[in-house]
């Protein structure tokens, strides 16, 4: 079993609004939402994004009318420009950061630590908008059960086939809050690597602890 992708953990039809939408809509639509941002759809499509940072800035600024702060700099100045926004259009950032629903979580993940980037918007081939990518959406998968860990790892371990595995007897899997600890004797030293490399790619995995042991040292010829 693969990776996790995107389209297995996005928000599916999240609120958005249209680029013509009304300031105070756009604030009730993130209120709603409760992710931190609204896509802005067109067609659709997304043609950008509005975060909870880009209304509170008619706040911090009073509608625009407040001057910068001397040490503001460009960021201040870019949110006083937010300040005056009354639509979708005028507060949005666009383009809007996208991602496919096919691609990795860990790739995905890799964006949205990003301090600008709160979320991503999933789109198609055609670019229509099919959901909605946020950081609370990603952590969702550390509320999995370590037994639904544990099968999921005997599963994806298991997967390695192209020659010739110890019974499953001689594997042991043993989860707890999330971290595995692998256990037991394969035949050759390749399957033990490939199999802590795919246990950490299970949902949920916080590490992965490998005392498995091996007849065999077939990298010595082959490499890894």
């Amino acid at each position: 079993m693969a990776e996790p992708v995107v389209g297995a953990v996005m928000t599916r039809s999240p609120v958005s609004v249209r680029p013509d939408a009304p300031f105070k809509q756009v604030a009730c639509a993130l209120f709603a939402a409760d992710v931190g941002a609204v896509p802005v759809v067109s067609g659709g499509m997304p043609v950008g994004l509005i975060t909870e940072l880009d209304v509170l800035a008619n706040l911090e600024f009073h509608g625009g009318l407040d001057p910068i702060p001397v040490l503001g700099g460009g960021a201040a100045r870019r949110r006083r420009r937010k300040a005056r926004a009354v639509t979708a259009a005028e507060l949005m950032t666009s383009p809007p950061p996208t991602i496919s629903a096919g691609a990795s979580v860990s790739a995905a993940a890799r964006r949205l630590v990003a301090a600008t980037v709160p979320a991503l918007c999933v789109v198609d081939d055609q670019r229509w908008l099919t959901g909605l990518l946020t950081r609370r959406d990603l952590l969702a998968a550390y509320r999995r059960s370590d037994d639904e860990i544990a099968a999921e790892v005997r599963v994806v371990v298991d997967l390695d086939r192209s020659r010739p595995t110890r019974e499953s007897a001689d594997l042991s899997v043993e989860v707890c809050g999330g971290i595995v600890e692998l256990g037991g004797t394969l035949v050759y030293r390749s399957q033990v690597e490939h199999a802590a490399v795919a246990t950490s790619r299970v949902a949920g995995v916080v590490a992965v602890r490998n005392n498995l042991t091996y007849d065999i040292d077939d990298m010595m010829v082959t490499g890894f």
